[in-house]
């Protein structure tokens, strides 16, 4: 697809979702809205690459979008995706979802131990081990591989599953129903240093001496005996506010 048949119909899109400019490059990655007026002027070109995190983004509909002879355009040229994901839209989503007014949240977390530090996110005075949603189609495993990455730039190795929870508790006054795995992981590479994701307002990440960890508040609570102790067998906790 041309850039200056892209552009109109990004255009049309954004509009039509009531999107900003700038509001649509953040979302895409793009440092300032002018390269969007640029896409949309046909001026510039959009990569693949960020076609699909545009359709993945806004759970926008591809053919509808950019037509179906256009898509199997894209695709002849990058044939590591599939016709049939990208005709259904099926893309990946989180898994959090409101069921009459109730929340349900499924996330994988991961206890990563380096020089007898532990790597924690903090917001205020709480902590928690890093992770994420899973998404539709993946694996636990696959998902604290995707979100360490993301969030901290760092490879992943998840070794063993030390704790899974169900917690009830309010988020953002509403009451949520969650499931997590929390699993203990190492390093691909020692050498790589943490560089948090920019985009991730609000959250600081810390290496944390072991010895410290009980003299915080760390969430999921419990989970601290099974990293002190390094139990191998996995424990299972219910937690209700």
């Amino acid at each position: 697809m041309s850039k200056e048949t892209i552009g109109p119909r990004i255009k049309a899109f954004r509009k039509g979702r009531g999107i900003t400019q700038a509001e649509l490059a953040k979302s895409l990655g793009y440092s300032h809205k002018s390269v969007i007026t640029h896409i949309e002027k046909g001026e510039s070109e959009m990569s693949y690459e960020k076609i699909l995190l545009l359709l993945r983004t806004y759970a926008a509909d591809a053919n509808e979008l950019f037509g179906v002879q256009h898509i199997d355009k894209l695709l002849e040229e990058h044939d590591r995706f599939k016709k049939e994901e990208v005709r259904k839209n099926a893309w990946t989503k989180d898994i959090l979802f409101d069921v009459d007014g109730v929340l349900f949240s499924y996330r994988v977390g991961g206890a990563l131990i380096k020089d007898n530090k532990i790597l924690l996110t903090k917001g205020g005075d709480d902590y928690s081990l890093p992770g994420g949603h899973s998404q539709i189609g993946e694996t636990s495993q696959e998902t604290i591989i995707r979100e360490f990455k993301e969030e901290t730039g760092l490879d992943v190795e998840p070794l063993n599953v030390i704790s899974t929870y169900e917690n009830f508790w309010k988020w953002d006054e509403k009451d949520c129903h969650q499931l997590c795995i929390y699993y203990k992981l190492k390093m691909v590479d020692e050498t790589q240093e943490l560089v948090p994701n920019p985009d991730t307002k609000g959250i600081e990440y810390v290496w944390l001496e072991l010895e410290k960890l009980k003299s915080i508040n760390l969430y999921p609570i419990g989970i601290s005996v099974q990293i002190l102790d390094n139990i191998t067998d996995t424990t299972h906790f219910i937690y209700k506010e």
